[in-house]
């Protein structure tokens, strides 16, 4: 798993042995680190994950840490979740970079370091706070416990599926996409061989992860159905019914929706494709010759590569340079 590797993803790393113990702190900066991961290319935020210090990693990560600097700021509108996505105007000062607010502009809040150095757009550093308050809101001390709270409510697997999508998503920022993919990485035994701490008791293949790329995928097919995420999600779904994926790899589930929807995903990224070395691009025109007309017509690497030689211009007598 990418975040395990401290190469890529530098002092956020967590260990494989911490995520398959369920370990609390280390979920929490599995999450942390998630939330990044929206609105811009993985391999910019890869290099801004690498590029933050250690002692800083470990104060935007540690849901202890938050919290006292919550009480040590003595900001009213921090001393609850709600308070904070209500209150709280956090920004970036739009001549210097450093964050600021209006709300409490007088109190040196940790939050206004943070975004900064998670160098997002402005309200951005409000995210580890506010992922830190869900859990005191919620009064309990990390997010294993968390999940046991909210499966403990409810019995049918699916219901606990949404349910839990549910309570993830009431932090700032974190929306349906990101609890998918934190919770994908937790319960899929495709996704996170062995390191699943919370597969049990729930239906994990509900968490499917619609983002852009994904959307370009559904725009070749000519999807038409309905725009919400739900609706998304569900197409995904009944189209990963229509895939053995056994039969592709006998070490797959059969029917594991978010396997489909992440060859989806890097189908259709190009930036991801061109870091990856293997990546059938760096191949040239006899790879798309093998492929399928089909995926070779919505390739967006074909595409590319296709206008940039219709944009190239063309050589003339009248353009050659004179040989002196």
């Amino acid at each position: 798993m990418m975040f395990c590797d401290p190469q890529r993803v530098g002092s956020f790393a967590v260990t494989p042995e911490e995520i398959a113990a369920g370990d609390g702190p280390a979920l929490f900066k599995l999450l942390v680190t998630t939330a990044m991961f929206q609105r811009r290319q993985d391999v910019q935020i890869l290099r801004i994950l690498r590029g933050i210090k250690r002692r800083d990693a470990v104060e935007l990560t540690s849901a202890r840490r938050l919290l006292k600097l919550v009480d040590s700021a003595g900001c009213e509108h921090a001393t609850s979740n709600d308070a904070l996505q209500g209150a709280c105007d956090l920004s970036k000062d739009a001549s210097t970079r450093i964050g600021c607010c209006s709300a409490n502009p007088k109190v040196p809040c940790h939050m206004k370091r943070h975004t900064v150095l998670l160098k997002r757009y402005g309200h951005f550093g409000k995210v580890p706070t506010s992922l830190a308050l869900l859990l005191r809101d919620a009064r309990v001390p990390d997010l294993s416990a968390l999940r046991d709270t909210v499966l403990l409510d409810v019995i049918d697997p699916l219901d606990r599926a949404r349910a839990l999508e549910a309570a993830l998503s009431r932090a700032w920022r974190v929306n349906q996409k990101i609890a998918s993919m934190f919770l994908s990485m937790v319960t899929n035994p495709d996704l996170s061989p062995g390191m699943t701490p919370w597969r049990d008791g729930l239906d994990w293949t509900y968490y499917v992860v619609i983002d852009s790329n994904v959307d370009l995928f559904l725009g070749s097919i000519g999807y038409a159905g309905g725009k919400s995420y739900d609706d998304r999600r569900e197409f995904v779904r009944d189209l990963a019914r229509r895939i053995d994926l056994s039969v592709l790899d006998g070490r797959l589930q059969a029917f594991n929706p978010r396997v489909v929807q992440q060859a989806l995903y890097l189908f259709m990224s190009s930036a991801n494709r061109r870091a990856a070395p293997h990546d059938c691009m760096h191949a040239g025109p006899a790879a798309c010759r093998r492929c399928l007309p089909s995926l070779r017509d919505r390739c967006p690497v074909v595409a590319r590569d296709s206008q940039k030689k219709s944009l190239a211009p063309r050589a003339t007598k009248s353009s050659s340079v004179p040989t002196i």
